[in-house]
């Protein structure tokens, strides 16, 4: 018999790199910019999303990015944060007595 699936479709991920994050909230404009990014990123940013197809899977993505011709400081290091959360996850709480909903995935 096929195995059983704990969630009826797999959960997706939502991930945001964002670079230079502290210098840009100094006001400097950010020494880098992603290539492949979305139309509707800024050049600081790339988002995406990923299919989990099971649990412990382990799923790789790339992003790359370049440096600003412009750049004059060149000692600091660029920091990359990421930021990630289950598509459609949401935060709704149950009235007491109401009928819980399905189990949902948790990171």
């Amino acid at each position: 018999p096929p195995a059983s699936r704990p969630f009826p479709l797999p959960p997706v991920l939502e991930y945001v790199f964002d670079a230079d994050t502290d210098r840009r909230r100094l006001g400097h404009a950010p020494r880098v910019s992603f290539l492949g990014r979305r139309p509707s990123d800024p050049e600081h940013q790339f988002s995406d999303t990923v299919e989990l197809p099971r649990q412990h899977a382990r799923v790789c993505v790339k992003a790359t990015f370049q440096l600003q011709d412009s750049i004059r400081d060149k000692l600091r290091p660029i920091a990359v944060t990421l930021a990630y959360g289950i598509r459609g996850a949401g935060s709704g709480r149950q009235n007491r007595g109401a009928t819980l909903p399905p189990l949902s995935p948790v990171l």
